[in-house]
């Protein structure tokens, strides 16, 4: 799981002539001109959101006549600059703050208290963070959304935290600490330890295990613990070979389960696995479910099976449909 990773850098740049500027970067460097949502919402970790203002103005979003997000660093970008030669067309630089996204459980929001008291930083609108802050200066804005995906705005929780330190120092206390300010804004400051058992009559255990890993790297809704094999005395005399899988999730057990019942299902609605969910001594079993679902059991599993596969990103999605036609041929 990733608990904060870095954005895009800023870089405001000064010229007389706009729209020539706008082209240079286009041209020369691959730009993509964009409007200030669309660029923060676009741009990577390793990408440069330059402003491109008119000469003599602050250096603020709502002063830059262009933005363009260039697939390059802003040392890269500064360095290709000065390579360009581009002489009175360029007026001058000046970086803005790094960014920083911090994940929150389920949109809890007293992790940005903490946060703000922590490092003495100031809670801002994001675009105000943007025109305030300085190359010395660190962004730090807040989603309940996975940070392997690019993070849409209005997934972004306000305020952010404009905090007075650079950003490789700021990242690396950060990284360190994330994962204790996570904790600590859980639901009764705790991870759920669950225990998963996979059965199945073809004993495809494998397949279904990087079904299920693939999900959670996705969601990155948990911490895989460790995999062993058990066996399940369901009756009296009788056992049967089970793949349990025990991980630390942040999700509450009975809204796992409906993840669960959406992998137990093909795209056809037909059950070809069975995925057991354990919580402490207790199993969450499907009359858990039934009490909410307004189906039947095998419509509910396809129905939760639509849900789960449109939250998921394309290439998990057709990851998992590849390993589910490896289900059919074996």
């Amino acid at each position: 799981m990733i608990f904060v990773r870095t954005g895009p850098r800023f870089l405001f740049l000064r010229t007389p002539d706009t729209n020539r500027l706008k082209d240079v970067l286009v041209k020369e460097l691959s730009g993509l001109p964009m409007d200030i949502s669309e660029a923060l919402e676009t741009a990577s970790e390793s990408n440069t959101i330059v402003l491109i203002t008119p000469d003599a103005v602050d250096s603020r979003v709502c002063n830059a006549d262009h933005i363009v997000v260039l697939p390059i660093g802003s040392s890269v970008t500064l360095s290709k600059l000065i390579n360009l030669n581009l002489g009175e067309l360029l007026c001058s630089s000046e970086l803005g703050a790094g960014l920083l996204v911090q994940r929150l459980p389920q949109n809890n929001t007293d992790v940005i208290e903490a946060i703000k008291k922590d490092y003495r930083a100031r809670a801002l609108a994001l675009i105000q963070a943007i025109n305030e802050g300085g190359a010395d200066d660190t962004i730090v804005i807040f989603t309940g959304s996975p940070l392997q995906k690019t993070v849409e705005v209005e997934k972004v929780i306000e305020p952010c935290l404009l905090v007075n330190q650079p950003i490789p120092q700021m990242y690396t206390e950060l990284r360190r600490e994330a994962v204790r300010y996570f904790t600590q804004s859980l639901e009764n400051s705790e991870w759920y330890e669950v225990r998963i058992n996979i059965y199945d009559a073809d004993e495809q255990y494998e397949i279904h295990a990087r079904r299920l890993e693939l999900v959670l790297e996705d969601l990155e809704s948990g911490l895989i613990l460790g995999e062993l094999w058990t066996r399940d005395h369901a009756l009296a005399l009788f056992s049967v070979a089970a793949y349990q899988i025990r991980l630390f999730t942040m999700i509450e057990p009975l809204e796992f389960k409906t993840l669960l019942m959406g992998m137990e299902y093909n795209e056809e609605g037909d059950r070809f696995v069975d995925m057991d969910l354990y919580h402490r001594r207790s199993k969450i079993d499907w009359g858990s479910i039934a009490k909410k679902s307004p189906f039947g059991r095998k419509k509910s599993g396809h129905h939760y099976r639509k849900q789960l596969y449109s939250r998921l990103g394309h290439n998990t999605v057709k990851k998992l449909l590849e390993l589910e036609k490896q289900l059919e041929t074996e």
